[in-house]
């Protein structure tokens, strides 16, 4: 995630976000909104139910915010929020992510496929 932040800063983009591949709930008007919402915050961070988050939007990257976490866990945006305690963080609707079987299941776009027949 730095690299590709570091990347379209050097490229001179102003405000840059990363989502997450793994969201069915994720719509278009979410992702226009963080991009607003950085006009008057640093940061913006789609939260993840499971405690790390789909989105984040930056207009450049804090000190330390890629530092220092233990990835793929429930303690990933607790951890990063402290390191941006210091700046103007918006924190849009929390969102499933996907990453096990369990996270899905009782999608509505997916029960049709998953109940027994």
């Amino acid at each position: 995630m730095k690299n590709a932040i570091e990347d379209g800063f050097n490229k001179k983009y102003k405000k840059i976000i990363v989502i997450g591949s793994d969201l069915f709930d994720l719509k278009p008007s979410l992702i226009s909104d963080a991009f607003k919402k950085l006009d008057n915050n640093d940061v913006v961070i789609g939260p993840a139910t499971d405690g790390g988050y789909y989105l984040i939007g930056l207009k450049k990257i804090p000190l330390k915010i890629f530092e220092n976490k233990n990835w793929g866990t429930s303690t990933v945006r607790e951890d990063t929020l402290k390191n941006l305690e210091k700046v103007d963080v918006h924190l849009l609707p929390m969102l499933n992510d996907i990453d096990v079987i369990e996270d899905i299941k009782n999608h509505s776009a997916f029960t049709k496929f998953l109940k027994p027949r």
